[in-house]
């Protein structure tokens, strides 16, 4: 029997205000720390994990 595989996600967390979101898709989490950026001026983490 196969171990299911864990599935990655991304997590996005903005250092200056209460944004914090989790996606299945890395470019949909990168978008969303672009466009934040962009919008507010604000330092945006984004990570991998499992």
């Amino acid at each position: 029997m196969e171990q299911p595989t864990p599935k990655e996600r991304y997590h996005v967390v903005c250092r200056e205000c209460q944004l914090e979101r989790l996606f299945d898709v890395g470019d949909d989490a990168n978008r969303l720390e672009r466009e934040h950026a962009s919008e507010t001026g604000h330092r945006i983490a984004v990570g991998r994990v499992r």
